[in-house]
């Protein structure tokens, strides 16, 4: 590792004070030092490191996990042999991954991004991105792997949450990761008198939850990109130090699903379709002129609505049911609301519905119509600065699931701290 470092250094002191030709660079104004400052600069990005820990308990038996993986209308149309637990679902102790974050305005034109997310057990490329400076008339150009824009929350990393956890649409519809997948993206920040953002994205479709690809037999192969997305963001100018934003999204994309019916181990049917989305969001900001956060207000609300329309291309069970459709509605909401009680605490609470539209036309001709699960939420938090804060939050939720209506009290205690520099966060 030494050797490495040592030859980096002479490889680059050589590149700085030699000439293509072989001669040494004079010093002065535009050679030697001040050549080399400008190289150590341009290699030298932000840097910054999020530690997230958090403690959580439940009254459940096998856990919120298992309670959530068989909520009617969001999990599987049959039994599966195997589940897949959402990160911070283990009681206990929880090391949610620890976010490493490198980026720098790389010249005049594009400045780039990279966030690597780290646990226990694997790394995991979060965010590469490259994106425009300077493009004429508003217009911005985003490529690489990203958080997608669509709605408020989805874009933002959970340190940013006001709460330990996502609310249950985006957990249940987006999965773990949220809606992130290698793509590009097209911004235009509209000329107005007031806040008017729209936007286009076309990812590859690789979302585990809600766009799957399979791409192997006996299901069809897709090139990419097989989702797009718009959106558009509007903010009134308000007076003083009141903000407000509301947003409009939708999005669709190719889907498939493949089935363990009889929960052996192997698939035995696959289904193949798109899967369709759009949402409303609405946040309001107020920042009090008191000191630390005191008297700041912030009220925000989503809703989401997903439709899946898939047909049964190969069933080894029941061949029969073989060209049927199968058809998914499902929609929820969130609304919370976080107000500063005293310098550098908060209390927060949120309301939470999902399924309030469940229903599923299955293959078989069969139409299921299922009922909505809730949850609320109640948080204290202190942040001491800038870079850390701790917070205990409390659930009670009230869930619909296969096996039955589920009663689940949750409590958690989160501690993070942030390490180096660390950009400001949008609205």
């Amino acid at each position: 590792m030494q050797r490495h470092i040592v030859f980096c250094t002479v490889f680059f002191l050589g590149m700085e004070f030699m000439r293509p030709n072989g001669i040494a660079q004079p010093t002065g104004a535009m050679g030697g030092p001040y050549g080399l400052e400008r190289s150590l600069q341009a290699f030298n990005p932000a840097i910054s490191v999020i530690v997230d820990l958090f403690y959580r308990q439940d009254d459940s038996e096998e856990g919120i996990a298992h309670v959530l993986e068989g909520l009617s209308g969001f999990g599987h149309i049959h039994g599966h042999a195997h589940h897949d637990h959402a990160h911070g679902a283990e009681k206990g102790f929880n090391l949610r991954h620890v976010e490493i974050q490198l980026s720098a305005d790389v010249d005049p034109y594009f400045k780039g991004s990279a966030i690597v997310g780290v646990d226990t057990e694997r790394a995991e490329l979060e965010v590469a991105e490259i994106e425009t400076s300077h493009l004429p008339w508003g217009f911005k150009l985003k490529g690489g792997k990203f958080y997608s824009d669509f709605g408020y929350l989805n874009a933002q990393h959970s340190h940013q949450w006001d709460f330990i956890d996502r609310p249950l649409i985006f957990q249940l519809v987006l999965g773990e990761h949220g809606l992130n997948d290698k793509g590009l993206q097209l911004s235009w920040l509209a000329p107005a008198p007031f806040y008017l953002l729209s936007g286009v994205e076309v990812f590859q479709g690789n979302n585990e939850t809600a766009f799957a690809y399979h791409g192997e037999d006996p299901l069809p192969i897709y090139d990419g990109p097989r989702l797009g997305v718009g959106w558009l963001k509007f903010g009134p100018d308000l007076p003083g130090a009141h903000g407000v934003q509301i947003g409009f999204s939708a999005g669709v994309g190719r889907h498939q699903e493949a089935h363990d019916g009889d929960a052996d181990g192997d698939a035995d049917h696959w289904l193949d379709g798109t899967h369709a989305f759009w949402g409303a969001d609405a946040v309001y900001k107020f920042n009090a002129p008191k000191p630390y956060g005191q008297g700041d207000i912030t009220l925000q609300a989503e809703y989401l609505f997903r439709r899946k329309d898939l047909e049964l291309i190969d069933h080894t069970l029941r061949p029969e049911l073989v060209g049927n459709s199968l058809v998914k509605k499902q929609d929820g909401y969130y609304i919370q609301a976080v107000y500063g009680v005293l310098p550098r605490w908060r209390i927060g609470t949120r309301f939470e519905q999902v399924g309030l539209k469940n229903q599923d036309n299955r293959p078989n001709g069969e139409k299921v119509r299922m009922g909505a699960s809730s949850r609320a939420a109640l948080m204290l938090d202190f942040t001491p600065s800038e870079f850390s804060r701790i917070r205990l939050q409390a659930n009670q939720g009230a869930y619909k699931t296969e096996e039955g209506k589920q009663d689940v009290t949750e409590v958690g205690v989160q501690w993070m701290v942030s390490l180096g520099a660390h950009g400001a966060h949008k609205f």
